[in-house]
């Protein structure tokens, strides 16, 4: 697959080096798919904020970026201080509410270590409500754009009334709330692994996770979060709003070497 040239395409591709630090690492000095994440959201963000359409210049005019799905195929976990370059850019649209945007993690020798596919909402900053997309967005996407194509399908939802394999319940902390005011992407994922068999949290590697947001947590907010066991290795989660059951997120994992 050919990535959009960033001598040509400027506004499409955006490559940083990328270094992952031992507070990002578990067991043999490999990222935690929370850390993979949380790089990921920070090169969405400066390659939106170097081609117009970041969370400042957004929010300045009422209007904010919200994820609405993430899927992520990894081949193996990146190491500690491992060099590595990080490309993301945008593919396109899906109507007129829903920005696609592609990732690649590789390492110098072009070992693929990652491959992602996100959706991002374009929201009112105020209100909460989606918008439609701008013209200025609907035109970043070269024709012919690389993409994965993990978005298309849709995710699964689990059955809530079905007794799940673990669970555990969190109170939101302020430390876990972004720029929106409501938590941070990331923090959903780092809840759902916290139900994960020992066994695979701390013995195995994830080979894919998807996660699809639906309403936003926020400060005061308690939540619930199950794991169900689809088949060995996997997994299907959700976070719920403890208070009236409101499912806000749901994903699907896989994991080999357990």
């Amino acid at each position: 697959m050919n990535f959009p040239d960033p001598a040509t395409a400027p506004r499409v591709l955006r490559q940083a080096p990328c270094a992952i630090a031992a507070s990002e690492c578990r067991a043999a000095l490999r990222a935690t798919l929370p850390a993979i994440m949380n790089h990921l959201q920070e090169a969405a963000g400066l390659h939106a904020q170097a081609i117009g359409v970041g969370i400042r210049e957004l929010q300045a005019q009422g209007f904010t970026w919200m994820l609405g799905r993430l899927a992520l195929k990894l081949n193996r976990l990146p190491a500690w201080q491992e060099p590595l370059t990080l490309a993301t850019w945008p593919n396109g649209v899906k109507g007129r509410l829903l920005a696609e945007r592609q990732f690649a993690l590789e390492t110098p020798s072009g070992e693929r270590l990652l491959e992602a596919s996100s959706e991002w909402l374009y929201v009112n900053f105020h209100t909460g409500r989606l918008a439609r997309l701008p013209e200025t967005v609907l035109a970043l996407a070269a024709p012919g754009t690389a993409t994965f194509a993990l978005c298309q399908e849709r995710l699964p939802e689990p059955d809530l009334a079905v007794a799940p394999l673990a669970e555990c319940r969190f109170a939101v902390r302020r430390a876990e709330i972004d720029a929106n005011g409501h938590v941070n992407n990331v923090h959903y994922a780092e809840w759902m692994l916290e139900t994960l068999p020992e066994a695979t949290y701390f013995g195995a590697e994830p080979v894919r996770f998807d996660i699809a947001y639906k309403q936003a947590a926020k400060l005061g907010d308690e939540v619930l979060i199950r794991t169900w066991a689809s088949a060995p290795g996997h997994f299907l989660h959700a976070v719920c709003r403890a208070t009236d059951g409101t499912l806000l997120a749901h994903a699907t994992s896989a994991w080999q070497g357990v």
